[in-house]
């Protein structure tokens, strides 16, 4: 940003409030979704891909293998609940299917694993 540049434009990036991108809805009462979910896109999803708004186009076409919730909130640089909430209605639409992790791989070893993972993922980005 240049000392021109008026102090509410951003210079590079989008400027779109993460409340417009869900219509002011949250994560919270609606159907919880890991961090560490598994999100991929179904065929119908990729089909018509084209008829959704740029965020939620932007996870099928990111989610074509599986991909973790968390990661797709770093590849689309949004906040988490952002993600949750598109994420949830993709689903709803039969765009994408999420897979929750076993409940017994959110404890132990296997749990740490993961979400060492997923950061070493998030990092090499």
């Amino acid at each position: 940003m240049s000392v021109w540049d008026p102090p509410h434009v951003q210079v590079g990036g989008r400027i779109v409030r993460p409340y417009t991108m869900t219509g002011g809805r949250t994560s919270e009462g609606e159907q919880q979704i890991a961090l560490e979910a598994l999100v991929i896109a179904t065929a119908d999803g990729i089909r018509n891909r084209h008829r959704f708004r740029w965020e939620s186009a932007e996870i099928i076409a990111l989610s074509r293998k599986e991909t973790a919730v968390i990661e797709l909130a770093a590849l689309l640089d949004v906040p988490i609940g952002v993600v949750k909430v598109l994420t949830g209605d993709l689903r709803d639409q039969g765009a994408v299917t999420v897979t929750d992790p076993p409940a017994e791989a959110t404890e132990g070893e296997g749990y740490t694993d993961l979400l060492n993972k997923v950061l070493d993922g998030i990092k090499s980005l």
